[in-house]
């Protein structure tokens, strides 16, 4: 399974009983408290983005108090709804380790429910029997 160059950053949630990872688009998500709260992203072999660093899940209207708080992050240029500091920024390790300090928090500025799926027409849990 591919490991990802900033996996350190999400060793202080491992213990938190809620902590679980997902792959998702190539990245890695992070889930704490129910919510998805980072991606970690790095260029995928097909070229599909080239980004490499962190993605933070977050609605738009929290947006301004983080930057306030976090001035390194920004929203993303393609995914705007999220927030994303490059790998290559020179506070990138000083600022995620600020970051996840609050995430650990429970800071509810942090992190987006997941939506519940969609049923397909069709699909077992739909169908009953006659």
């Amino acid at each position: 399974m591919k490991t990802f160059d900033n996996e350190w950053i999400f060793q202080v949630f491992e213990d938190h009983p809620s902590f679980f990872t997902k792959r998702m688009f190539g990245g890695l998500a992070v889930y704490l408290f129910g919510r998805m709260m980072m991606v970690l992203v790095e260029p995928t072999r097909t070229g599909r983005w080239n980004w490499h660093g962190v993605l933070i899940c977050t609605d738009t209207a929290q947006q301004p108090g983080i930057i306030e708080e976090f001035p390194e992050l920004a929203p993303h240029d393609i995914l705007k709804k999220w927030l994303y500091i490059d790998s290559r920024h020179e506070s990138f390790e000083l600022t995620m380790e600020r970051v996840t300090k609050a995430i650990a928090r429970d800071d509810q500025r942090f992190g987006i429910r997941p939506q519940p799926r969609k049923e397909r027409v069709g699909s077992r849990s739909r169908r009953q029997k006659p």
